[in-house]
């Protein structure tokens, strides 16, 4: 099944141009992530309950291909694109009011165990074959990030507003601090096109983490880091 949904854009999720800001539609990705498995009785907060296990996301990659402006109303298409044993892939199409897709994401996910932090079998927290797949509306290829030894350009400590129901750093925060290493005036004059991101492992409140990045002539690279521990790699082309 398709989720779908129609919203404006809100001042909240615009960046200093007035479009919808990167931060502010990955927002928007995981919320439809969100609703769109609710509808399925998969979500985060159900699986939690009948099953103690969570969603992690491990992979997200992004395309922008038009702007969208505040006070925009958009639709939101969310849907279950693939499923394995292991893994969930939900992609979500954000389109304009002439039904022109702005912005595409797939994400890959897998169910982890409360108790023990251990990876689960899909079927486990409810992915049976009630879930059909919709075919993708484009197609999305994960990258393989290469990106050891990146130099440090800024330390951020996590706090409580940073952390999510699972109890760790919610998948959007990181990109926050991401974000928060360019100015104001790059990002207005070369704005994101393309964004994926590799979340490798997890943080937690008062973790203190090494944002990395190191520039090429193709894309910006990065990786956050807790100790000698890599968290997420990230590749953002623009």
């Amino acid at each position: 099944m398709i989720y779908t949904k129609q919203q404006i854009v809100g001042s909240t999720q615009v960046g200093a141009d007035t479009n919808l800001s990167t931060l502010g539609l990955f927002g928007m990705v995981e919320s439809a992530i969100t609703e769109c498995m609710g509808t399925q009785h998969i979500d985060g907060m159900t699986i939690k309950r009948l099953y103690n296990a969570f969603w992690v996301f491990t992979k997200n990659k992004v395309k922008i291909f038009a702007n969208a402006v505040w006070g925009d109303m958009i639709t939101i298409e969310s849907y279950v694109s693939s499923k394995s044993a292991a893994k969930l892939y939900v992609d979500t199409a954000i389109k304009s009011s002439d039904g022109q897709i702005i912005a595409y994401s797939s994400c890959e996910m897998c169910p982890l165990d409360v108790a023990t932090g251990r990876i689960l079998r899909t079927s486990a927290v409810g992915v049976g074959e009630h879930i059909v797949s919709e075919p993708a509306q484009i197609e999305v290829v994960f990258d393989k990030l290469d990106c050891d030894n990146l130099p440090v350009v800024e330390q951020v400590t996590v706090r409580s507003t940073n952390i999510d129901f699972s109890h760790h750093t919610n998948n959007v925060e990181y990109l926050r601090f991401i974000f928060n290493t360019y100015s104001v005036e790059e990002l207005l004059s070369r704005p994101i096109r393309e964004l994926e991101v590799n979340y490798v492992s997890q943080s937690y409140e008062n973790d203190v983490l090494s944002v990395c990045k190191s520039t090429t002539d193709t894309c910006d690279l990065f990786t956050i880091t807790k100790f000698t521990q890599t968290v997420i790699k990230c590749k953002v082309v623009r």
